[in-house]
């Protein structure tokens, strides 16, 4: 196990395996911008799955627990079930998860997927309404995404649904969602809109706060609050009398910095130790160097010892100017 300088492990790698999307959601790949005319990743600039296990199987050595594979859209990366399968058989990852935004799922891929090793999947789905998902992401099929997400709890008996929760937008359709799944063994997580990458034209105005979330739910719901798991980003409750949770994501008013032990992988080898991170360590030109895998490790090692990145703190405290931090996309670093 290895500590950052605020004592933070690292246990926890999110895998990014694609920077492309078949949607366009505006907090994430806005479709001005990431338009016929944007130049995507090459296949030969993706890590490999190969380079990706080594990676790993590297990590392990500090005490790796948990991965998450993210995109993009991780499910357009072809085979994915033999990476699944390879990183819980042959490295032996404890917690393997996978967020998607289900339009890619059916039930006979979600099988495949969870006979390979995975242990859950999560699904984006910001609202329930054609008119709202239009203005957020317009090649949004509502009902794909629906279907999807019964069939994950048909399979895996379990899912997450992340809603990215924006002011004026779709703030107003918090309850609805709740009914719409209430009854199932979901948690759906209502995460503050995040000033991640530069081209999602985020502004404060536009956040809907956890603490807003939460009043907005008890209008329709008595909630019950749950203990804080430790390195979770959530808080989180059960809903009285029915088998659904739900939870709140609040990196603008209520940073997690403090107990961060998330690492991040790029879909082009490039190792960031922050969501909001402007610069990482280029794993991919290490591996086609044919750099020492040991010393891969090592410099892996001081990186994160030398880690102080709370980003999210620093903004809440004014201690940087938002205009003037360059960060990376979410459709590269994998959210």
């Amino acid at each position: 196990m290895i500590n950052d300088r605020l004592q933070r492990s690292l246990d926890y790698l999110r895998i990014s395996l694609t920077d492309r999307c078949n949607y366009r959601c505006t907090y994430c790949m806005p479709k001005d911008i990431f338009d016929h005319d944007h130049r995507f990743l090459q296949k030969k600039q993706l890590l490999s799955f190969e380079e990706i296990i080594s990676f790993v199987q590297i990590l392990s050595r500090f005490n790796l627990k948990k991965i998450r594979l993210t995109g993009g859209e991780p499910l357009l990366r072809r085979n994915i079930e033999t990476l699944i399968s390879s990183l819980k058989n042959d490295v032996g990852i404890e917690n393997l998860s996978l967020t998607t935004n289900g339009s890619l799922l059916d039930y006979n891929k979600c099988r495949l997927l969870q006979q390979n090793g995975l242990d859950a999947i999560t699904i984006s789905l910001d609202s329930l309404r054609d008119s709202t998902n239009s203005m957020l992401n317009p090649y949004s099929n509502v009902k794909k995404v629906i279907d999807s997400i019964y069939t994950v709890i048909d399979v895996f008996g379990f899912v997450k649904i992340n809603v990215v929760v924006m002011a004026g937008v779709n703030s107003n359709q918090i309850l609805e969602i709740i009914e719409k799944f209430k009854n199932f063994n979901i948690e759906i997580r209502f995460i503050e809109f995040m000033d991640v990458g530069e081209t999602n034209q985020w502004n404060l105005k536009k956040v809907f706060s956890s603490k807003l979330i939460i009043d907005e739910v008890k209008r329709g719901y008595e909630l019950l609050e749950l203990p804080y798991e430790k390195g979770s980003t959530a808080q989180k409750w059960k809903l009285v009398n029915y088998p659904a949770h739900i939870g709140t994501i609040s990196s603008i008013t209520q940073p997690f910095c403090n107990s961060c032990s998330r690492a991040r992988l790029s879909a082009n080898g490039i190792f960031y130790t922050c969501l909001f991170a402007s610069h990482g360590y280029d794993v991919l030109s290490k591996f086609r160097e044919h750099e020492d895998h040991d010393q891969v490790g090592r410099e892996i090692e001081t990186i994160w010892k030398n880690r102080v990145d709370q980003y999210s703190l620093d903004r809440l405290s004014n201690k940087i100017k938002i205009q003037k931090y360059s960060k990376i996309e979410m459709s590269y670093i994998g959210g």
